[in-house]
């Protein structure tokens, strides 16, 4: 037989008990080593972050690649490791793994593609993931991973931005201990390279690639050149068990969409601030905003996100801005709450001050001679009548442009101002340049 292009999608094999479904996508890419050709990376797809039953970020993985067997023998494999993997762990209620299979170029099935990006920042249910399986070249097995795996499979298509992820994995017997990931030595990696992501927090001089969970995975160091992130290495003061180099839809924004703002939803949002900012204990920020159709919304800006809740507390009524954010299922003020996670400034409305005018005679400032009365000078006692106060322009604190998130702290499909790669073909690798055992 030929070797055709086959797509082997798997999602939901973590648990609130440990797990990482990269992880057992490495386990199953070694099995498979000498057996098929990677197409391209293996690809690390992160889909609507505001999904309540997600675990952690919400990512599913897809291995492409060139086999010349029977598709329906990558599908037994891949599912009978996903069940051996999740029996020790069993999932949260209404979580499965599921495995999808599918052969050809699934990017160019315009239902796949359709489903890839209602996934991006919309809720998609099983049967709706499922029908657009069916009358394809696909196979599945599972639960409620197929709609994850179905929903990734058109992912990070030809002319799609992607980025690069190079997650460590830990050995088994080191799951549920402390890591051991050198601060310092990320932050001074990050300082030497030209194209990495997301990976420091400057502000507490901490790597933010090194998780705190009970999952398998030791660091995932994020940029946009391959290469340079092997250096990463160097930072690691704990043998890792094996790596492999995923490429992936993070820190792209695909997940902003146009859509009407509902609950759960991942929504870009053009709107007029029309009410100064509310701060609350902590630092958080809450923004009234009226969208062009007269639907008004609270824009919530966490503290944690530093640069962009400072700036979100220099708004002022009339201001133009643009939100990308998720929708929130609560609404504390009686209005749709959307969290922030990048603004555009657009445009600024003019702010003023009124003063009392300075006495024409003295210079001295006046002093109000009662409601309706006028002015009065407090040191020569020369009077103006009513209609004399001056309004001023005052020099706005914020500028026009983009705000971030801090460093190190950004959501996964937060774009964080760096250009990004577009990929133009696919491009076989060999599994030796993205997979690698200590």
């Amino acid at each position: 037989m030929a070797e055709q292009l086959i797509s082997v999608a798997i999602d939901d094999t973590d648990s609130q008990y440990g797990g990482c479904t990269t992880h057992l996508t490495g386990l199953v890419l070694s099995e498979l080593r000498g057996k098929v050709r990677l197409a391209d990376y293996p690809l690390l797809v992160r889909l609507n972050p505001n999904i309540p039953w997600r675990t952690r970020g919400n990512a599913a993985t897809v291995l492409r690649l060139l086999y010349d067997g029977d598709p329906q023998d990558l599908l037994e494999l891949a599912w009978s490791m996903a069940l051996e993997y999740t029996q020790p762990r069993p999932p949260l209620p209404g979580k499965s793994p599921g495995v999808v299979v599918y052969v050809g170029r699934p990017w160019e099935l315009e239902r796949l593609r359709w489903l890839y990006r209602k996934a991006l920042s919309d809720v998609v249910t099983f049967d709706v993931a499922t029908k657009a399986l069916e009358g394809g070249r696909a196979l599945w097995r599972g639960g409620r991973g197929v709609i994850g795996a179905a929903s990734s499979l058109a992912a990070l298509a030809p002319g799609d931005p992607y980025t690069f992820e190079l997650t460590f994995y830990r050995r088994p017997e080191a799951w549920g201990t402390r890591r051991c990931v050198s601060s310092p030595k990320v932050i001074e990696l990050e300082g030497l390279s030209h194209g990495t992501l997301n990976n420091v927090e400057l502000d507490k001089e901490l790597t933010s690639a090194a998780p705190g969970g009970p999952d398998p995975v030791l660091a995932g160091f994020r940029g946009t050149d391959a290469e340079e992130l092997w250096k990463f290495e160097e930072a690691l003061c704990e043998r890792p068990h094996f790596a492999v180099l995923y490429r992936s839809n993070q820190h792209t924004g695909v997940h902003a969409s146009p859509l009407r703002p509902l609950v759960y939803r991942s929504v870009s949002m053009k709107v007029t601030v029309s009410s100064r900012p509310l701060k609350l204990p902590g630092g958080h920020v809450i923004v009234e905003a009226r969208a062009a159709d007269g639907d008004v919304y609270d824009i919530a800006f966490y503290e944690d996100s530093g640069p962009l809740a400072r700036a979100a507390g220099l708004l002022r009524p009339g201001d133009v801005i643009e939100v990308v954010g998720g929708v929130r299922p609560y609404s504390p003020r009686g209005r749709p709450t959307v969290s922030a996670e990048l603004m555009s400034v657009l445009s600024l409305a003019d702010e003023f001050v009124e003063v009392a005018p300075r006495c024409p005679r003295c210079g001295s400032r006046m002093e109000s001679a009662g409601k309706g009365k006028g002015y009065r000078c407090p040191r020569c006692g020369f009077s103006l009548p009513e209609g004399g106060r001056l309004r001023l322009s005052l020099t706005r604190e914020l500028m026009p442009g983009h705000y971030y998130y801090r460093g190190g702290r950004a959501r996964h499909l937060t774009p964080v101002g760096a250009s990004l790669p577009v990929l133009r073909e696919l491009q076989s690798v060999k599994v030796d340049d993205v997979m690698r055992t200590y």
